[in-house]
């Protein structure tokens, strides 16, 4: 690992190592943590509590295994803590449609000892039946209570702290493992839905000669119909000639759900350069937060930096003196029209140069402040979508903080007719503050705050 990485994976986070730890596992966390660039601190308060497997309880979230150390080492990236701590324990358990009886698996064995725990229990006591009625209620298991009472006096009664703590590690190993399982069918079937492999049949006579794309490039005839859009590397980009306006929106909303990738990314762009000034540039974005935490509220959502974008009216206008010029060169021989293809590719590819942050880094930044600030992640996603974005403006108000650039959906109600229009510009939003259309927000904002929440939630 390079000295860099050593010394920022846990920059600026700070653990508490509590004293059921063996001196073992003190001596080597303090090491690991501040080799890193952690904090070990002398008090729980504000800080991560590095706990060992037999004090994880679902009821308290900031109590982490201290395989979280380990494993963000050993893996050079910060791991989500919610992985390592109790949560993991209060999903139901899988469903099992299996006829005759079913054995209990080490997660049951981890999930009675931690039912039995959050109920005061202590090794070699009994457990009342009524509490495992109280069991069977909650779904801890999917065995009846009766089974629950047996297996556990039989079984898991007179186990020793060593052997808890055994049963735990194995049970969140294998929790663990089932979640990245799941993370990565998702991000599989994502990467098969938004595949542009899938196109419309070959176009047979290209209208424009930006169609024909260069000889060498294969597939570039038939990128007219195309349903999705295509990097630089792929054939010749489409231009406005070419495209129709159904065509531009479904391959702007093909571009938007393609998978981030760390590479820069060249995004299609006007040739004025006038309409650059009406947002401001940098800022950080999510992709459909609110779709996709309500369908699962464990997905990270995916960040990306994106340059300003230029006004539709301007747009429009090169759009029709492009599609004149274009007609009138379809008639020069097929080489001329290949060598203006070309040209365009350069200039349009030479225009932006778009940086994507990648799934993992916006994990690392989601997962460092729900670190700094203990709080889970739902909390953590939605607070960065009021604040279009800015981690620091997030981390400010989940310690404690109001600052004064988050939206609320009552502020956020008010852009509606803006974020429709897609002809809107500076003049438009300054002639809309002047005449008190965003008097009622609960905070004052200029333009430029207008504007950039606009393309925020675009």
């Amino acid at each position: 690992m390079a000295p860099s990485e050593n010394a920022s994976l846990f920059h600026g986070l700070k653990f508490f190592l509590t004293r059921t730890l063996s001196r073992d596992d003190v001596a080597e966390l303090q090491r690991l943590i501040e080799l890193h660039g952690g904090i070990v601190s002398s008090s729980p308060a504000g800080a991560t509590e590095l706990v060992d497997y037999d004090r994880l309880d679902s009821r308290r979230p900031e109590w982490v295994s201290f395989d979280f150390i380990k494993d963000s080492v050993v893996s050079k990236r910060l791991q989500n803590p919610a992985k390592y701590s109790g949560v993991v324990f209060s999903s139901k358990p899988i469903q099992l449609h299996i006829k005759g009886r079913v054995r209990y698996s080490v997660e049951d064995d981890a999930r009675l000892l931690l039912f039995a725990k959050s109920r005061g229990w202590q090794s070699l006591k009994p457990m009342p039946a009524s509490a495992w009625k109280v069991a069977e209620n909650q779904h801890v298991t999917n065995h009846t209570w009766q089974s629950m009472h047996e297996h556990f006096k039989k079984q898991l009664q007179n186990k020793t702290l060593k052997e808890q703590r055994a049963i735990m590690a194995n049970a969140s190993e294998i929790i663990r493992a089932r979640l990245q399982q799941q993370e990565d069918q998702k991000e599989r079937e994502q990467a098969t839905r938004t595949s542009p492999s899938t196109t419309a049949p070959e176009s047979p006579k290209p209208t424009t000669p930006a169609s024909k794309g260069s000889k060498g490039s294969k597939g570039s005839k038939g990128s007219k119909g195309s349903k999705g859009s295509k990097g630089p590397d792929q054939g010749a980009p489409s231009t406005p000639a070419t495209s129709s306006p159904l065509r531009r929106q479904i391959g702007e909303k093909a571009r938007q759900k393609r998978k981030r990738t760390s590479s820069p990314v060249n995004v299609e762009e006007g040739k004025d350069n006038e309409g650059h000034g009406d947002i401001t540039s940098g800022a950080v974005y999510f992709r459909s937060v609110s779709a996709e935490m309500t369908a699962d509220p464990s997905k990270l959502q995916a960040l990306f930096h994106t340059s300003t974008m230029e006004g539709s009216r301007r747009r429009q206008e090169n759009n029709s003196e492009s599609a004149a010029s274009d007609s009138r060169e379809s008639e020069e021989p097929e080489i001329l029209a290949q060598d203006s293809s070309n040209i365009r590719t350069e200039q349009q590819t030479s225009e932006v140069d778009v940086q994507r942050a990648t799934e993992t880094e916006t994990d690392e930044i989601i997962c460092r402040l729900q670190l700094e600030t203990n709080q889970p992640t739902p909390v953590v996603v939605h607070t960065l979508y009021s604040c279009s974005g800015d981690a620091g403006m997030a981390r400010a108000f989940l310690k404690g903080a109001l600052p004064s650039g988050m939206w609320s959906p009552e502020d956020d109600l008010l852009l509606v007719n803006l974020i429709v229009d897609e002809n809107i510009d500076r003049s438009a939003v300054d002639a809309a503050v002047a005449r008190g259309d965003f008097a009622s927000m609960q905070v004052p904002r200029d333009t430029s705050a207008i504007l950039d929440r606009v393309q925020f939630l675009r």
